[in-house]
């Protein structure tokens, strides 16, 4: 949901229905696991996907009757073994159940308040009551720790199994969907060099968040970083990173070992889920060693990914920085297990 969510309030407050889809159930080889977003407006205009060819194709088709008549959802069930797949030109099998659903613009108050809860790290759940023989699919939505309209024993029961990727729970002889609005992490890129700008690049079109700093501001700018959410002008690197939680990854890619050093012994006090240092292995032993005087433990530099990024064979800064997100993506993809 958090995909389309920003496309959705915008078309609603224009006054357009739309229709979103999602992914319910999923077993085997399915192309989007539970949980992938499309949204359609009218004009066959279409954000998201719930993973292309011919079932994309049955979704949006059904996408406009649903525009054209007087019901609002149809449940879409897609049995794709290994032949059916392929004359589809997929090259995935298994079996998908995609819930398509009118939205009109008399929802627009729920989703901003959605969205406002989770501008402010509140961590909203969007709950699909899935329609039976004879009802319509009810949304609602879950705040934890505050008062809604989700009954108390639905709320107990979700929170207890509440993660980071949706899920299907039976309640009174329903099935609801609950979607937590997971956040897609923020990149903090210590340092705004070459390595930086790639780095920054594909961790934007990868989802992420991206925050640069440095000291030099003919590389710390807004202009060579239109991607970043925010560039910092550091007059020192002393105390640049503070209150970093687990949806936070620290990139240190900074100019000079000392910077390095200093940078890494702030982020290893804080709870970000992810710290990369750049450097050879004989300059890491040496701010490792320099950490461990300092009081750092063995389990502490544990946290940190030095030689940052996956083993591909990198050389070049674009070559670097992808192997830096794709460790990133690698490390979201596990903590949203």
């Amino acid at each position: 949901m958090r995909n389309i969510l920003d496309h959705l309030i915008q078309a609603l407050k224009e006054g357009q229905p739309v229709v979103i889809g999602a992914i319910v159930r999923s077993s085997g080889s399915a192309p989007r696991t539970s949980g992938a977003r499309m949204m359609v407006l009218a004009d066959g205009t279409q954000i998201g996907t719930v993973g292309g060819g011919a079932l994309e194709g049955a979704c949006l088709d059904k996408a406009k009757d649903l525009f054209q008549n007087a019901y609002s959802f149809a449940e879409l069930q897609f049995d794709l073994n290994a032949a059916t797949a392929a004359e589809a030109g997929m090259l995935c099998g298994g079996s998908v159940s995609v819930l398509l659903q009118r939205v009109e613009p008399e929802a627009l108050e729920l989703f901003q308040r959605m969205h406002g809860e989770f501008i402010r790290g509140l961590r909203p759940l969007l709950l699909t009551l899935l329609p039976g023989n004879d009802t319509s699919p009810e949304i609602m939505h879950l705040i934890p720790g505050e008062d809604d309209n989700v009954p108390a024993d639905l709320r107990t029961e979700i929170l207890q199994k509440c993660r980071r990727l949706p899920f299907l729970i039976n309640y009174k002889g329903k099935e609801v969907f609950v979607e937590p609005l997971v956040h897609p992490g923020v990149v903090h890129l210590v340092g705004a060099g070459h390595v930086a700008l790639a780095t920054a690049h594909l961790a934007s079109f990868s989802g992420f968040e991206v925050v640069v700093m440095d000291d030099r501001v003919e590389f710390a700018n807004a202009d060579r970083y239109p991607q970043a959410r925010e560039v910092r002008i550091l007059g020192t690197f002393e105390n640049c990173l503070k209150n970093l939680e687990q949806d936070d990854y620290v990139v240190i890619v900074t100019r000079g070992h000392l910077h390095d050093r200093e940078v890494l012994a702030q982020a290893l006090r804080t709870a970000s889920s992810y710290i990369g240092m750049i450097g050879s292995r004989r300059k890491r032993d040496a701010v490792y060693e320099s950490l461990r005087k300092e009081g750092f433990t063995d389990a502490d530099i544990s946290r940190v990914h030095c030689p940052i990024g996956l083993t591909i064979g990198a050389d070049t800064p674009e070559e670097i920085a992808l192997s830096i997100v794709a460790q990133l993506v690698q490390v979201r993809a596990r903590m949203n297990i």
